[in-house]
């Protein structure tokens, strides 16, 4: 599991809020040399091709979405805090007295302001506090931060990735740069396998807010078929057990209306085949992933979707397992080797 904690590591250190996703020279770098060509397209969207050892090969898309969650500078004030507006997935509750970053004319270290306990009242101290009361201190003066800082500059979280007990790990963005990794070691697995199809990966844009990014790759590229790679609930204090997966429990095979029957029943049958540790991740009407806007593109596209239990979701504290990423990772490679679900007529 080294090659996937290395790879979840180094695209953890990346700043790529929704919709600011061009900085990606780093991504890029990992997945050119797992494949046969690379581009960025115009949604931001990083698409790498491995062709087909045969002729006239279907065509199978694998897609993890590249953004992460991220905030946005709405004003500076006369005292040079930053005043800013929900990006794509923050919720308050987390963000006081966290760290951050600020992509402005370069990149700038911050913290999230908040009043010592000393000077907040019980009452007070009871009540979260809304993202419009909340400010950035970047240490610097009005005057100077209005040269450095520019309304609609985007901010993230700054938080490296550091290992737990086990095979866990705790970080920022590993919704969903632990999907990114997942198909990095697939495809490193593969590396030196003729495949029997066209392989497309998609590292997507614009999940966090809209999907935008699966959708443009899938109606470029036209897959027959395309598995989505992100993240589900995984179990820890309070959370209600039907809605979450415990840590270790492997890959999580969503079963939705939207989904393919058969490219998720080909998934659980490869699971079970190789017994490769997974679980069944029941959804009702819509997914909330990538899979939703993949399935309604074109005429439609036959999709699965294989999700990795995380804790803490949308947080800078994220935890996830080494072992189910792999779990993931194998069950893909099995699911590209022997060819998709999906046979032409």
């Amino acid at each position: 599991m080294k090659n996937l904690q290395n790879y979840l590591f180094e695209l953890c250190g990346e700043y790529l809020p929704s919709g600011f996703e061009r900085d990606a020279a780093g991504v890029q770098e990992l997945l050119a040399p797992l494949v046969d060509e690379c581009f960025t397209d115009r949604a931001g969207n990083i698409i790498g091709h491995r062709k087909a050892a045969l002729p006239q090969a279907k065509k199978l898309l694998l897609d993890a979405h590249l953004d992460e969650i991220g905030l946005m500078v709405s004003r500076i004030d006369e005292h040079g805090f930053l005043h800013f507006t929900n990006l794509a997935g923050f919720s308050a509750t987390c963000l006081p007295a966290s760290m951050v970053v600020v992509k402005g004319v370069r990149t700038l270290p911050g913290v999230v302001a908040t009043l010592p306990p000393h000077l907040i009242s019980e009452e007070e101290q009871k009540k979260p506090l809304p993202l419009s009361k909340l400010v950035i201190d970047i240490g610097y003066s009005a005057e100077e931060a209005r040269k450095l800082v520019r309304v609609g500059d985007p901010i993230v979280l700054r938080q490296s990735c550091v290992n737990l007990l086990g095979s866990r790990v705790s970080g920022k963005a590993l919704d969903n740069r632990a999907g990114i990794a997942v198909l990095l070691d697939a495809l490193n697995t593969l590396r030196k396998m003729p495949l029997p199809i066209e392989l497309y990966v998609a590292f997507s844009a614009g999940e966090e807010f809209s999907g935008f990014g699966a959708r443009q790759a899938a109606e470029a590229l036209a897959p027959d078929e395309a598995i989505v790679v992100d993240v589900t609930h995984g179990e820890s204090a309070g959370t209600p057990k039907e809605k979450a997966f415990p840590l270790g429990s492997g890959a999580a095979i969503g079963i939705a209306p939207v989904l393919s029957g058969e490219v998720t029943g080909q998934l659980l049958a490869l699971a079970k085949q190789h017994r490769v540790p997974h679980v069944k991740e029941a959804m009702s009407g819509k997914t909330g992933t990538n899979s939703d806007a993949i399935a309604s593109s074109r005429n439609g596209v036959a999709v699965g979707l294989v999700s990795i239990p995380l804790r803490y979701m949308h947080s800078g504290c994220e935890v996830i397992d080494l072992a189910d990423m792999k779990a993931c990772s194998c069950l893909l490679s099995w699911y590209i080797n022997q060819g998709g679900a999906i046979r032409h007529e």
